[in-house]
């Protein structure tokens, strides 16, 4: 199993750069094929309601252009002549939506954490659920594709399964991959047949079960991370379903606010 067909997110960020680069790296690292798909689309303002007359449509329509001039002056440093096979795309227009529709013939999509000053911004899991491809958001602390270091959120759900498979060609290449659960709803019993079933795919997995503490299962797999210097989380997205996990919180939410972290998701 390998990716072979993968998406940038390189609609306009505050980190557009960084993020092509390690997508150039994972291509080359899989002999894959990238689509840089860049879209801007202006968050709305309470004062835009004031303003719908061509003037202001014309305005936005070129901020919108000079922030998608900026990732196409980085996708061009990045990419200047090289031999991975990689094609881009732009347009103004919601990446939320734009984005899903390149995803329905991609193995993976490649995002990043940062945030936009002035555009919109698709949320990762949101495209993973939407979409049902596998979404790697690239963290902050992150310097380089290869993650040494990657814990697996387990619990007994599909969700959880399908990011466990979606993973596997990152998962072989890490040095230390430790299957982790929280609380009662999972056995230890059961995340060692997990890790088992990863050693079997030639991954170097072990398991950990920890206990469940005041502040939330997700709460203690960042903190456990963090403690163990992990530089991967491995997890489904919207167990519950996104309402859920909205209304109750849950694990999606809180690894949605870490910044520092990468984090692989799949619905």
């Amino acid at each position: 199993m390998s990716f072979r067909d993968i998406v940038v997110d390189a609609c306009p960020k505050n980190d557009i750069q960084r993020t092509l680069e390690l997508a150039s790296e994972l291509a080359t690292a899989f002999d894959a094929k990238l689509f840089v798909a860049a879209y801007a689309w202006p968050k709305a303002r309470f004062t835009d309601s004031f303003s719908g007359n061509s003037l202001s449509v014309q305005m936005k329509t070129q901020e919108m252009q000079e922030s998608l001039d900026s990732s196409r002056a980085a996708f061009k440093q990045v990419f200047p002549d090289t031999s991975i096979d990689v094609e881009w795309c732009e347009g103004i227009r919601d990446p939320a939506i734009a984005l899903q529709e390149h995803l329905l013939a991609a193995d993976l999509l490649i995002t990043s954490v940062a945030e936009s000053n002035d555009c919109v911004v698709a949320e990762p899991a949101a495209l993973a659920l939407n979409s049902g491809t596998p979404v790697l958001r690239i963290g902050g602390a992150i310097a380089a594709w290869r993650f040494s270091n990657v814990l697996v959120a387990w619990k007994d759900c599909p969700q959880a399964r399908r990011a466990l498979h979606d993973a596997l060609p990152i998962l072989e290449r890490a040095d230390k991959v430790t299957v982790v659960g929280v609380g009662d709803e999972i056995s230890g019993a059961r995340l060692e047949a997990v890790a088992a079933h990863l050693r079997r795919h030639n991954v170097p997995a072990g398991h950990l079960h920890l206990s469940h503490s005041e502040y939330g299962v997700g709460a203690d797999l960042i903190c456990h991370a963090h403690r163990e210097t992990a530089d991967l989380i491995v997890a489904g997205a919207y167990s519950r379903g996104p309402i859920a996990e909205r209304v109750w919180g849950g694990v999606t939410r809180e690894l949605l606010r870490t910044g520092e972290l990468s984090w692989f998701m799949a619905h």
